[in-house]
């Protein structure tokens, strides 16, 4: 939350347990310097965090406030400090969880036929008993494991939250700065000028002005400590010749007691049917409060990771604070989360390990002891300028680094505007309406965000099946063939994820993309996920193609896969009835170019031997020629599994398949062979490593018996030698098979491009 935070340490090195098991003196009064720091800006923070929760209740009240705002400093920076798992984080009352629980006990203190059970001590039994269910709430989120989960939250929703309190909490802190009697009514703005009391304006904008300036001075004094301090001073040196109502009026009467003994009385009442009543309606700020003071908690966590090289155990740290909530409430305090700011001034301090939190928590202990009855004097005027110095600080420093960018942004402006605007919007509806509308407001928002970010198209690129085709090489009539046919097969790849939000979108997209053509393949291998409205969205695609007269095909699925068991779940195996699924998008296309060409009547010849005569390389030659041809090549019948030739082998011979298929492919020690092309009856293959007399590229094995005719790089070169027209013929026909062969890769390297 705090992003100066990685600007104002440098990266410190995680603490290890040494060897020795003796204690470490340094370390020792690294800590206790370090909680002796975060106690004195704990202390000072933590008053007047108390007196802004308890304002509703009325002036009498307000010393209640602080005693409460130290019993959580205690009770949670203890327990947090034990347990908690980010071991250099100190916890305690924070403006941010500080200004939801005064929505809680404004709640509660507004519940109709409240003084008829009990007054404002039931109203403050209610808050803490919220405070403690929130705890419960906020550890339930770490045993479930939702550490990762609760940081999901879209960061301008955050961001926006946070600036709305900011602004609620300066203008909570309007009375108190300007020295406004506890009986001004906001109905009379016009008399503020009368009834402001100037020399208590005086001293908060001094107090203000040492706190800002005190880190400049000197880094070993808090800010906050300094100007608590001076804004006293002043106070009490400008009392001695100035009315005390000028100077505004101080915390007042500071009670012994704790205010959790409340809750004996809300105990006795529980099964009365108003405190039921009444606790229904403090719920949603419980709700809130956990979730706020988690994402405080994780997003502070995180950021001392960044400046002590640590890494923090999510989980434990949310179950930590919930338990630290829940003893802070039992002790009468306020709610807490992590204090990163505290926590950055106790490692500047030499803090090194959570000895630190313990011993700050014992020192705001001792403290309230000896400093308690005084608190009666501290001037509101002073606290109320301490709390507007969190309140400005709290602002969130991402929006302001937004805002700046908006020159530079150039593309990006949009992006930037859409984000600043969910700020705003977030942060309006936290003044103008409440917290909890905001929270509601801020979740919509992210749930549309996460929608608008997810259905971006999902169809990544098409093409037809005369753009790219299989691996399989076809005798010239059937590669003729495709390329002439070849749009009748249309192949979509998919991006992303498949889900109600884009849906709708591939549906419209592939019946465009349909045409005429007769065999629709959805190339999966880029699909993330799929939701039940994406299959059932398939199954309706798929239905409605079969109507229509075409074949639907799924590559990169197949039924023993994570998206092939999910589909064949949810719509049940009748779907595998009505399309094909492929491991791949090249058997896909093969097994599409096969249906083309059988409905052309130009089936495959796998099986039947083909005659020298009809292979292209024979193409144009005469009577003399194709005997001379014929003398010079081998046939060969071979079983399935013959390696033909390895990668590495010599380029001396090439070869013309007659009969069964062959496979090129590369071999890897590593992983699976990776296939290049398959091959069937009228393919001449091999004559480039023998033309060009370099080592073969890639291994041949046929896939089932074969027939091959053989002409080796020797009588190759006697025809060249000896029959120049016959080898000039031969030659021509290479070039031309090559050529057919280039435009194939050719066309899909610019389908990848």
């Amino acid at each position: 939350m705090e992003a100066e935070l990685e600007e104002s340490l440098p990266i410190i090195a995680a603490t290890r347990p040494g060897t020795n098991a003796g204690i470490d003196a340094a370390a020792l009064r690294g800590d206790m310097t370090g909680a002796l720091v975060v106690a004195i800006v704990t202390i000072s923070e933590s008053v007047p965090l108390g007196l802004l929760t308890f304002a509703a209740l009325g002036s009498s009240f307000v010393g209640m406030g602080a005693i409460a705002g130290l019993y959580g400093a205690v009770a949670a920076g203890l327990v947090a400090a034990l347990l908690g798992g980010a071991p250099r984080m100190i916890s305690g009352p924070r403006a941010s969880v500080a200004v939801i629980m005064a929505t809680m006990v404004s709640t509660a203190a507004s519940a109709p036929g409240l003084d008829e059970h009990g007054g404002a001590m039931t109203a403050i039994a209610l808050a803490l008993f919220g405070i403690f269910l929130a705890g419960l709430l906020e550890a339930l989120f770490g045993m479930a494991k939702l550490g990762r989960v609760i940081k999901f939250i879209p960061y301008p929703v955050i961001a926006g939250f946070m600036n709305g309190v900011a602004v609620l909490l300066l203008l909570s802190q309007a009375r108190g700065l300007m020295a406004l009697p506890d009986d001004f009514a906001w109905a009379d703005w016009r008399d503020i000028p009368s009834a402001a009391g100037a020399w208590g304006v005086l001293t908060a904008g001094v107090t203000m002005s040492i706190i800002a300036l005190a880190p400049l001075i000197s880094k070993r004094i808090p800010g906050l400590l300094a100007g608590l301090v001076g804004g006293l001073v002043l106070h009490y040196v400008l009392s001695l010749n100035v009315d005390t109502a000028a100077l505004g009026p101080t915390i007042g009467a500071i009670p012994p007691a704790v205010p959790s003994f409340a809750l004996i009385h809300l105990w006795a009442a529980a099964w009365d049917p108003w405190i039921v009543e009444a606790l229904s309606s403090i719920l949603p700020s419980v709700a809130i409060l956990a979730v706020i003071a988690a994402i405080d908690s994780l997003m502070g966590a995180a950021a001392l990771d960044s400046v002590t090289a640590g890494r923090h155990d999510s989980d434990r740290e949310l179950l930590a604070q919930g338990l630290s909530n829940m003893a802070s409430a039992v002790m009468g305090g306020l709610a807490s989360s992590g204090a990163v700011g505290r926590s950055a001034a106790s490692l500047k301090a030499g803090a090194r390990s959570r000895l630190c939190g313990v011993l700050s928590a014992v020192f705001v202990l001792l403290g309230t002891f000896a400093a308690g009855p005084w608190l009666t004097y501290l001037p509101r005027s002073v606290l109320a300028a301490v709390l507007t110095t969190v309140a400005l600080s709290m602002m969130d420093s991402w929006s302001r680094e937004m805002v700046s960018r908006l020159r530079f942004s150039g593309p990006f402006r949009r992006a930037i505007i859409a984000n600043l605007a969910i700020v705003v919007a977030v942060a309006a509806v936290t003044v103008m309406v409440n917290l909890i509308t905001a929270v509601a407001a801020g979740l919509m928002i992210a749930m549309v965000m996460f929608v608008r970010d997810m259905s971006k198209p999902i169809v990544r690129r098409s093409y037809d099946g005369a753009a790219r085709r299989s691996l399989k090489v076809r005798e010239r009539g059937g590669a003729d063939h495709l390329a002439a046919r070849g749009h009748e097969i249309v192949v979509v790849e998919l991006d992303g994820p498949l889900f109600f939000g884009t849906a709708d979108a591939l549906f419209s997209e592939v019946e465009r993309l349909s045409g005429n053509a007769k065999v629709m393949i959805l190339d999966c291998g880029r699909l993330a996920d799929m939701d039940s409205t994406g299959v059932r969205l398939l199954q309706q695609l798929f239905q409605r193609l079969i109507a229509h007269g075409k074949t639907a095909l799924i590559s990169h699925m197949t039924r023993d896969d994570m998206n092939g068991r999910f589909l064949g779940v949810i719509a049940g195996e009748r779907i595998f009835d009505i399309c094909r699924l492929f491991a791949d998008t090249d058997a896909a296309l093969e097994w599409a170019e096969d249906k083309l060409l059988q409905a052309a009547g130009i089936a495959s010849a796998d099986h039947v031997e083909l005659d020298l005569r009809q292979f292209s390389i024979a193409t144009g030659l005469d009577e003399g020629e194709h005997a001379a041809f014929a003398a010079l090549t081998r046939r060969r019948e071979l079983p399935a599994g013959t390696t033909l030739f390895r990668e590495g082998d010599h380029g001396d011979a090439f070869f013309m398949l007659a009969k069964g298929t062959v496979t090129i492919r590369l071999v890897s020690g590593r992983r699976a062979p990776v296939r290049l092309a398959n091959l069937i009856p009228g393919v001449v293959f091999g004559e480039m490593a023998m033309l060009e007399c370099e080592h073969r590229s890639a291994d041949a094995v046929a896939d089932c018996d074969v027939v091959i005719y053989e002409m080796s790089k020797a009588d190759f070169e006697n025809v060249l030698a000896t029959s120049p027209a016959l080898a000039a013929k031969l030659s021509a026909n290479m070039a031309r098979e090559i050529a057919a062969r280039l435009r194939v890769t050719n066309n899909e390297l610019r389908m990848i491009s």
